[in-house]
């Protein structure tokens, strides 16, 4: 069921030759890619009036003998074109059904449309730097090899930038880097390199395996899920994973570092506001066990960081950034979350009445696109968002993501999808980044 899933342009070749090669067995497929299905398929089985209905050959030939048009083919392996043939007197349709005609695709999914984010603080142009990356290298432990190596990027509010490489290269280790949701590791000289971002700036994280933040909420309906999420009026999930420590090593080396910069050796309990101390940012701390307001101290963005705090300044940032778009004056009532999921092809009875448990994966990763645009960002990062989609949504996405005021940084195994809106790709090959521009006009519309 859908095997093409996750994989780039090599490893679905890969895949054809290996499904090719078998011949001891059958194998059975569902995809969304005709050039796969073409190049393993030797029957076709369609789904006919409760029947099943056996076309020898592969995609082209199963097409051809139903006289498909080409918009008759992305709407039926977007799943909204039916070969059952109407009886007589439904919709007024029967001369077409009698004279062996294929009954005109069902109305297909609703567009999608991004929210407009707004003006950034401090930003007055769409070219300068809002998030960038110094000398950064990473690696999963001292005993493995580097993923990154010596990374320098700049992401602005005009970025359409897609990062290239191999299955298991490490693209999704620098989107989780660039999103501040894993730390830099020491270069070999045992210096650590830098990721920036300016305290405006609201950024929206697609993972690969977002359906696996829905699981808590199966039970529910996406109107409970996003209130729930948003309540603070801030992203709650967000927070929660830059907060909490990535693992046991992190935490223990927080509890060090403690020791030495806390006040009376004590964590960090919560960052309460931000204000400027010359021209460095800082922070009012409130510190565990201290819980006097009195207590609290302002110290700069040097120390926090100092003392392993990034990903908690940039929650607080975060929060800020929220307050700044009025997401705390955004009222999470029916109206507003269904007309928010709307732009998103959920309607009300699906918003306010379905258990999530029930959703298409495909409707799952329209959900996620909503929750992640409640904030309304500045910059998306989004990893494989194609995924599970069909032709026609995948078209809808490519035209919102066109036409959408902000930066984009994205994994995209789709070439063509790629090409059509991005004109920057980073080239990830054996922790080396290389940047390309593309020459092919693409740029942000709006």
């Amino acid at each position: 069921d859908e095997p093409t899933n996750h994989l780039d342009e090599q490893s679905v070749e890969w895949l054809g030759d290996y499904v090719n090669s078998i011949h001891n067995s059958s194998v059975m497929v569902i995809s969304h890619e005709p050039k796969f299905l073409n190049k393993i398929c030797t029957d076709i089985m369609a789904y006919v009036d409760r029947k099943l209905e056996y076309t020898p050959g592969d995609f082209t030939a199963f097409a051809a003998k139903k006289g498909l048009t080409k918009e008759q083919i992305d709407a039926m392996l977007s799943g909204n074109l039916s070969f059952d043939t109407k009886k007589k007197g439904e919709d007024g349709e029967e001369e077409e059904a009698a004279a062996g005609g294929v009954p005109p695709p069902v109305a297909g999914p609703p567009k999608l449309s991004f929210p407009i984010p707004g003006s950034m603080e401090g930003v007055k142009s769409g070219s300068r730097a809002v998030l960038e990356t110094k000398n950064l290298w990473f690696r999963f432990g001292e005993d493995k090899d580097y993923l990154i190596k010596n990374a320098n990027l700049k992401l602005s509010l005009n970025s359409r930038v897609a990062i290239c490489g191999r299955n298991g290269c490490g693209k999704s280790t620098l989107m989780t880097l660039l999103c501040s949701e894993a730390s830099a590791s020491e270069n070999p000289e045992g210096a650590l390199g830098e990721i920036s971002r300016h305290c405006n700036l609201r950024l929206a994280y697609m993972k690969q395996d977002h359906l696996k933040s829905l699981g808590p909420f199966f039970d529910t309906s996406p109107f409970v899920y996003i209130t729930q999420r948003f309540k603070d009026g801030y992203d709650g999930d967000l927070q929660k994973r830059l907060i909490e420590p990535e693992n046991e090593e992190e935490a223990e080396r927080r509890k060090q570092l403690a020791k030495t910069h806390g006040k009376y050796g004590n964590e960090v309990e919560d960052l309460v506001s931000r204000t400027k101390m010359g021209n460095e940012l800082a922070y009012e701390v409130q510190w565990k066990g201290l819980n006097d307001p009195k207590q609290n101290t302002i110290e700069k963005i040097s120390k926090l960081k100092m003392m392993g705090l990034d990903k908690v300044v940039i929650a607080c940032d975060e929060r800020i950034a929220a307050k700044a778009a009025g997401l705390d004056q955004r009222p999470l009532t029916r109206r507003e979350v269904v007309r928010h999921c709307e732009a998103f092809g959920i309607d009300e009875e699906m918003c306010c009445n379905r258990q999530i448990r029930g959703f298409s994966a495909g409707q799952k990763v329209r959900l996620s696109l909503a929750a992640m645009f409640w904030t309304k960002p500045h910059l998306i990062a989004v990893d494989e968002p194609t995924n599970y989609l069909d032709v026609e949504t995948v078209e809808a996405l490519a035209k919102a993501l066109n036409t959408f005021r902000g930066g984009i940084v994205m994994i995209e195994p789709k070439t063509d999808f790629v090409e059509r809106i991005c004109n920057e790709k980073w080239h990830l090959e054996d922790g080396e980044i290389t940047v390309e521009k593309l020459k092919n006009g693409a740029k942000r519309q709006a």
